[in-house]
C-alpha cells in the first residue's frame, strides 16, 4: 500500500509541473495523454467483427445538433493541439 501512495504523490507532482509549466489544468494534461492513447490505439487495425461489437457496445444517441457536435469537436481539437505544441516545447513528447 506504502508503494501505491508515493507513486500516486510521484504521478500528482508530475502532472502538476506539468500543468505549471505549460499554463494548463491539471485534468487537461491528463485529458491530453487519454486522448493522445485513444488515437494510437485507433491506428492500430481490427477486423470487422470486433469493431462491430464495439460500435453497438458504445450506441449511445447525442443531445447535441449536429452544429454543436461540430463546434464542440472543434473546441477540443484547438485544446489538443494547444496542449500538444506545449508539450514538445517542453520537450516532454
Amino acid at each position: 500500500m506504502a508503494v501505491k501512495a508515493v507513486d500516486r504523490r510521484v504521478f500528482e507532482s508530475v502532472i502538476d509541473g506539468l500543468a505549471k509549466a505549460t499554463k494548463e489544468k491539471p485534468e487537461d494534461i491528463i485529458w491530453f495523454f487519454q486522448v493522445r492513447e485513444l488515437m494510437s490505439e485507433m491506428d492500430k487495425p481490427i477486423n470487422d467483427e470486433k469493431a462491430w461489437k464495439i460500435i453497438l457496445k458504445d450506441k449511445k444517441t447525442a443531445n447535441l445538433s449536429t452544429m454543436e457536435l461540430l463546434e464542440l469537436a472543434r473546441r477540443e481539437i484547438k485544446k489538443f493541439h494547444r496542449i500538444e505544441r506545449k508539450l514538445k516545447k517542453l520537450g516532454v513528447i
